[in-house]
This record gives structure tokens, C-alpha cells and sequence, in this order.
């Protein structure tokens, strides 16, 4: 393999991901942009994964893969692929998203051009399984910029900091990120929800920009780790060695952007300003009885994406339900609902 010194590292951590990796790979190779290099981690994926990535790694020179024996987790797999980066700018890659060509020329230029900002997403959308777009405007063209002024550009440290807070997405968790700005965080730590505590902790250190253009597409399946939604699952993605059970993640998570208000200078008035916010994010009462009654019940924190796929399936079945012949019988009927529910394993790690 080629040794060469690229200006952005790709990390793509991986768990039986063959089902999307191939497509996710190809958007990646086929970027206009071509001085990077892409590290796969395999968690000791017993699906196709391994020979996917081996026919890619031997075919381009910029693929380095790497495979452990055993899944050692979502977080380890994470820190993993920035342990073995070289790059000055890096960037985290799921093995089922899509990148538009011209998404990381159009983010390095923008890290070039302003040394103020420290990492750099774009507008994005989402998917269904087959690549279907889904409905509403949350959905398509998604943006992270609040109009009013409290977003991750702002230059205010505590108006960054609560526009990660009180947002429903840690997205921008995929975004290209400045390699020595990355270096000062915590990176990604064995919490449901590091994410956004990483970048929550980015928004302090600095700003964030964004291309006013569609260059994502987040893939909504049934097995993504977005589409997780009990304790057991949630615990066995993140770390499948972990003795702590999860029922208190939401207080994890707070104490861990907790600490990250104090691992790095603020000013009393900034650091005031972001109690202020950890306040607000605690007095979300609607939202803390939801999350204390999915506590309870061993559901976790996860499944935010389970309505759309709900909906997506309901539009499955009435396109078979339209199609089927009138000679169709009720078990064949039948036969083609259950194909619909069939999936594979697969987890973002």
C-alpha cells in the first residue's frame, strides 16, 4: 500500500454493516476531493463486511481496514479509527450513509478559508432502507442554523453550546472536524448520546459552518443505531463489555456536558451563561416524564426514528396489497407482508 500524507482521514467504524457498507464506500471513493485517506475499523463483523472491505482496501491504496476479533463497541470502534488517523482535518463515516460527491471539497474549502471555524457540516436529509426520501420538512434539506441567531455559528460560546443542548440531533457528529480541535475533547465517550456531548464540547472551543447545500443523506432503517429503542440494545451498541446497566443515561449525559463546562476556559460570564442552559435543558418537564417512563419501562432513549419507519413499512404493504393479483390467496398475502418486516443485522459501530 501506497504511503502518503493525506490532508483529511475518513473513519468508518463498522458492525455487520454489509448490507449498505458497499453503497457507503462508493460515495466516499467518489468524491471530487481526492487527498484523503479512509480507515475502516471492523468490529469482527461475522456478515459480508470483511470481504467487502478487503476487495475495496486492495483496489484503492487510499482504503486502510482493520479488523478486530470480537465487537468491542461503538465507542471503542469510534476512538479507534482517529487513533489510527494521520490527517489534518478528520471525519467519522457510518457503513450505510451517503456523501454527495462534492461534499468534502466543498467542506475542506470552507476549514481553509476560515481558521475560526473548527468543524464544518452541511444541510442533510434522510432515507428510508431502499433510498426512498422521507416525508417532511425535518426530513429534507434539514439545516442545524437557528434564524434567531442561537446556533453553533454563533461566535457566544453559551449560544453554541445551547443550540447542541436543545436540539433533537447530533448529526453534525459526521461533519470534517479540525484534527487538533478534536484532540482536545473527550472524544466519543461510552455514553447513548455521545454525540452530542462531543460536539456540545466542540461548540464551546468554537464555531461551527455549514454549506447552504443537501451533501448528506442519513439512512433510516430498522437496525441503525437510531432506531434502537431498549435498554438491553442500547447497552450491548455502546459497549458490549459494560457491566453498568443504562436505566440513568439521561444524568450521564448531564454530567458529562457537566464536565466539559469545566475542562475548558469559559470566563465567568460565559460560564454562568452556560449553567443558564444546562438549567434550561433540565426544566424540559414534558420531555423528562417522557424519558422517566421510558426509564421504567427498559425502553432507553432510542427509536426516534421508528415513525418514519413505521410509515414506510404501512406504504410497503398497501403498494403490495395494490399489486397483488386478484387470485392471490390470503397466505400469499401474508407471505408478502412478512417479507417486508425481514431484516438484517446491522449496527452503526
Amino acid at each position: 500500500m501506497a504511503k502518503f500524507d493525506p490532508l483529511v482521514s475518513i473513519g468508518l467504524p463498522v458492525y455487520n454493516g454489509g448490507l449498505y457498507l458497499a453503497e457507503a464506500i462508493e460515495s466516499l471513493l467518489g468524491q471530487t476531493f481526492r487527498d484523503f485517506e479512509l480507515i475502516i475499523s471492523d468490529n469482527g463483523s461475522s456478515d459480508k463486511t470483511q470481504s467487502i472491505c478487503e476487495r475495496y482496501a486492495s483496489r484503492d491504496p487510499r482504503v486502510r481496514y482493520y479488523r478486530e476479533e470480537e465487537n468491542l463497541g461503538c465507542a471503542w470502534n469510534y476512538n479507534r479509527v482517529f487513533e489510527l488517523s494521520r490527517g489534518k482535518y478528520f471525519k467519522w463515516a457510518a457503513d450505510d450513509d451517503i456523501h454527495l460527491p462534492t461534499f468534502l471539497a466543498k467542506t475542506v474549502e470552507a476549514l481553509d478559508q476560515n481558521p475560526e471555524v473548527l468543524w464544518c457540516f452541511c444541510r442533510h436529509s434522510h432515507v428510508g432502507p431502499d433510498g426512498q426520501f422521507l416525508s417532511g420538512p425535518s426530513n429534507n434539506d434539514a439545516s442545524f442554523l437557528d434564524p434567531n441567531g442561537s446556533d453553533r455559528t454563533s461566535s457566544k460560546p453559551h449560544q453554541r453550546f445551547q443550540s447542541i443542548l436543545l436540539a433533537h440531533s447530533g448529526l453534525d457528529m459526521y461533519a470534517i472536524i479540525r484534527r487538533d480541535a478534536f484532540e482536545r475533547t473527550k472524544g466519543f465517550q461510552s455514553i447513548y448520546g455521545a454525540e452530542k456531548v462531543l460536539v456540545g464540547e466542540l461548540a464551546l472551543l468554537g464555531k461551527y459552518h455549514e454549506i447552504p447545500e443537501t451533501l448528506f443523506q442519513l439512512r433510516v432503517h430498522p437496525k441503525a443505531s437510531s432506531s434502537l429503542n431498549s435498554e438491553a440494545e442500547l447497552q450491548q451498541f455502546v459497549d458490549p463489555k459494560a457491566k453498568r446497566r443504562f436505566p440513568l443515561m439521561r444524568l450521564r449525559l448531564l454530567k458529562a456536558h457537566w464536565a466539559n463546562l469545566h475542562r475548558h476556559p469559559l470566563g465567568f460570564v460565559e460560564r454562568a451563561r452556560c449553567y443558564l442552559v444546562l438549567m434550561r435543558y433540565l426544566l424540559q418537564v414534558s420531555k423528562w416524564k417522557r424519558i422517566l417512563v421510558s426509564s421504567l419501562r427498559k425502553q432507553g432513549i432510542g427509536g426516534g426514528y421508528l415513525p418514519a419507519l413505521e410509515e414506510i413499512e404501512k406504504e410497503s404493504q398497501s403498494t403490495n396489497e395494490n399489486t397483488l393479483t386478484p387470485t392471490t390467496t390470503q397466505s400469499d398475502q401474508k407471505s408478502a407482508s412478512d417479507s417486508c418486516e425481514q431484516t438484517t443485522e446491522h449496527i452503526k459501530c
